[in-house]
């Protein structure tokens, strides 16, 4: 299971993670408990969350700061900071937030919509923005409810 969740690199459904190691529903669920217990209970910067139907394997909020250091961003600081002004706003039209941040934006949103973190529904000329599963997901928020997200981001904000 830890191999699995692990090496998966995103959150995985317990259907998904029964099919990659052969086991059964009950097993996998006692599985999945028993591997967050044990990172847990040593105090590893590494934890097992449960985000909406799905399982992953993420740096304890503490822990992540020093990650940082090392790893490479895979978007920009500016995607970033927009993804945020998406979440917290949400939904938001895109027209709107040209208007606050210049014409970049369009690019900005592109980048996001391309990597899945924010959706667009057609409105008049423009788009209705907001985030997908996969952005609550991607920040380990737990929850994809617009509350939520803006409860999150806020506490991050505090940081």
């Amino acid at each position: 299971m830890e191999a699995v969740l692990f090496s998966s690199g995103r959150p995985m459904k317990a259907s998904e993670l029964c099919e990659a190691t052969g086991l059964g529903p009950d097993t996998v669920r006692r599985a999945l408990k028993k591997l967050e217990e044990e990172y847990d209970q040593r105090g590893s910067a590494i934890q097992v969350v449960k985000i909406g139907l799905k399982y992953s394997m993420q740096l304890r909020p503490e822990a992540a700061r020093y990650s940082n250091t090392f790893a490479e961003k895979e978007l920009p600081d500016k995607v970033l900071r927009l993804a945020a002004i998406i979440a917290y706003n949400q939904p938001i039209l895109q027209s709107e937030l040209a208007k606050l941040m210049g014409s970049d934006v369009y690019d900005e949103v592109r980048t996001l919509r391309h990597a899945g973190l924010v959706t667009g529904k057609k409105q008049g000329q423009t788009l209705l923005l907001s985030t997908t599963q996969k952005f609550s997901e991607y920040f380990g928020i737990g929850s994809n409810r617009k509350e939520d997200i803006k409860r999150w981001l806020e506490s991050q904000s505090k940081k």
